[in-house]
């Protein structure tokens, strides 16, 4: 309303205001639905085109009555209120949607559309789908589930419409279209090159309108139900299929499994294998917590001059202007603010021993290879170091340094098998203190299953919900890519995992967590460089250095 009217009464700032709207619209994210609004809000042209589009004409026309001349405050107010309750109406809409489309009801996307349309959010009017006839283009190879045109022997049997098929295939079902019942009944098969038409793409509009609300909803939702005739309670969460480019709804579902202790016996052997590092250890976090201080810039009273911002306000009084008096700066104290989550693979190769016997070949029919030597040794009562063994040393190592630094800590193990199995073992919760329970649970942590990250990553960034620090970190400890035999289409292939947990760790920067990925797999360059950046992870080729290494990595990627 003000730039309209500034515009209108000094038309020789019209240029300039249009040049800083224009400038602050090419800094917003294009898709969202508050940069929609400012966009609409700031740039005539494309209030126009709102006005003419489904969804946003609301908007506009809340906008264009502003413009108008004669516009004042009791009209921003007044106009304020409708587009407060035009919000209402497409959030509200929006979780209705996801609703109908999670639970799985008997209402088709027809039903789902008029409803949006008669609450008066401009969908526009239904009309009958018109799929375009598949000829010979290839059925989508990743579906499953048989659909075929022969009628249901049950009475009142009806295929699916491709409304219903499109809400199925949201929720994660997999469809595998038949090209014929039997032989003297041609099938009547919905292809997926069928799904085309208005409702898909106003079904493809709405979620783009709807970014913003779309994006609240799925990310890990506690379910309660039942389970072999037992009260069974799981975490529901997305999962990135990177051939559909879309979330997998409820996909993943994850439970806690409480781990029983050892009695803190590993945690004891580990201070006394590492008595000389760990006394280093702490000396060194020491140095680094009095070092708590920052230079504070602009302030009207402080300790000292800031030359700069002096030098500043003298120019400014030369020129005329009104200098800036906030020319001193000081030295102020702060304290260590940091949330860091361990989050630990305990997948079946993390069994494997740190160092294999080199096979020794004294004749043709040798046998002495690493694993009968391994063998041996648990026979006579000796166990090899195991990878997973070394990193609950360096897990250990951690917790005794960061107990003398100060900064909030958890640890959280993961494994599984299948996507209904996802286990995420709780080792220390971030409000915990370091007792002799948790020492015990560091040390019953043994090789498990499946690696699948990137569910348990998801559950990694609930932890950080009720977490308040100013730097929030989680730093994963793995030894091997992502993998589970259904994590994905082709069990020979990884890509499906790593492109899941590519997504999933930038899901954990989108919420203000910084993930770094370590990893004792000196082939973990060709899957990591895919996954995060590579400043963020690292490949150590010693795998025994990790606990010397462990508290060096920390203090270099920790950022407060």
């Amino acid at each position: 309303r003000v730039d309209a009217e500034l515009m209108r009464t000094y038309r020789g700032l019209a240029p300039e205001i249009a040049d800083v709207n224009q400038a602050m619209i090419e800094r917003l994210a294009p898709k969202s639905l508050s940069s929609l609004l400012v966009r609409i809000a700031l740039d005539p042209a494309a209030a126009e085109i709102a006005a003419h589009t489904p969804y946003l004409h609301g908007a506009a026309e809340a906008f264009s009555e502003l413009r108008e001349t004669g516009a004042d405050v009791t009209s921003s107010a007044r106009q304020t209120v409708a587009l407060y309750k035009w919000l209402q109406e497409v959030l509200a809409a929006a979780a209705r949607a996801d609703d109908a489309l999670n639970e799985a009801s008997g209402d088709s996307l027809d039903e789902l559309t008029r409803g949006l349309a008669n609450e008066g959010m401009g969908i526009g009017e239904d009309g009958p789908n018109d799929p375009s006839d598949s000829g010979g283009d290839e059925p989508n190879q990743r579906v499953q589930m048989q659909v075929s045109g022969k009628r249901s022997k049950g009475r009142g049997g009806q295929p699916l419409s491709p409304e219903e098929i499109q809400r199925l295939l949201d929720q994660g079902m997999q469809i595998k279209p038949d090209e014929g019942g039997s032989n003297d009944e041609p099938g009547a098969g919905v292809y997926l090159t069928e799904l085309k038409g208005k409702q898909a793409k106003e079904l493809a509009d709405l979620r783009q309108q709807l970014a913003e609300a779309g994006s609240w909803a799925g990310h890990g939702r506690l379910v309660m139900g039942r389970r072999s005739g037992q009260e069974d309670s799981y975490y529901a969460y997305d999962e990135w299929d990177y051939v559909a480019s879309d979330y997998r709804r409820s996909w993943c579902h994850l439970r806690e499994v409480p781990l029983a202790g050892d009695e803190g016996d590993f945690y004891s052997r580990t201070l006394v294998r590492y008595t000389e590092l760990i006394p280093q250890v702490r000396r060194h976090f020491q140095r680094i917590r009095p070092a708590s201080y920052r230079m504070v810039r602009g302030l009207e009273d402080g300790e000292e001059i800031d030359i700069d911002r002096a030098i500043e306000a003298r120019v400014a009084r030369l020129m005329g202007q009104s200098p800036d008096g906030r020319v001193y700066k000081a030295r102020t104290r702060e304290t260590r603010d940091v949330a860091t989550l361990f989050l630990l693979d305990m997948s079946a190769s993390t069994d494997e021993p740190i160092q294999r016997d080199v096979r020794r070949q004294t004749g043709e029919n040798d046998q002495d290879d690493w694993q009968r030597s391994w063998q041996r040794r648990l026979a006579g009562g000796e166990r090899p170091r195991r990878i997973i063994d070394v990193n609950k040393e360096a897990l250990v190592i951690m917790a005794q340094a960061l107990e003398e630094l100060g900064d909030s800590y958890a640890i959280m193990g993961f494994s599984g098998h299948g996507r209904d199995n996802v286990e995420a073992y709780i080792i220390k919760e971030f409000e915990r203190l370091l007792s002799d329970e948790v020492k015990a649970r560091i040390g019953a942590v043994e090789p498990k299953r499946s690696t699948r990250m990137g569910a348990a990553i998801r559950h990694a960034r609930e932890k950080f919900k009720d977490v308040n620090a100013r730097a929030k970190h989680l730093i994963l400890l793995s030894d091997g890519f992502p993998q589970d035999f259904d994590y994905g289409q082709d069990r020979r292939s990884n890509t499906y995992g790593i492109q899941d947990t590519m997504v999933a760790l930038k899901e954990l920067e989108l919420a203000g967590i910084v993930p770094f990925c370590i990893t004792v797999d000196r082939t973990g360059h060709d899957y990591l460089r895919e996954m995060c950046p590579s400043s963020r992870y690292l490949v150590i080729d010693d795998i025994a250095s990790l606990p010397r290494v462990l508290p060096k990595i920390y203090e270099q990627i920790v950022r407060w």
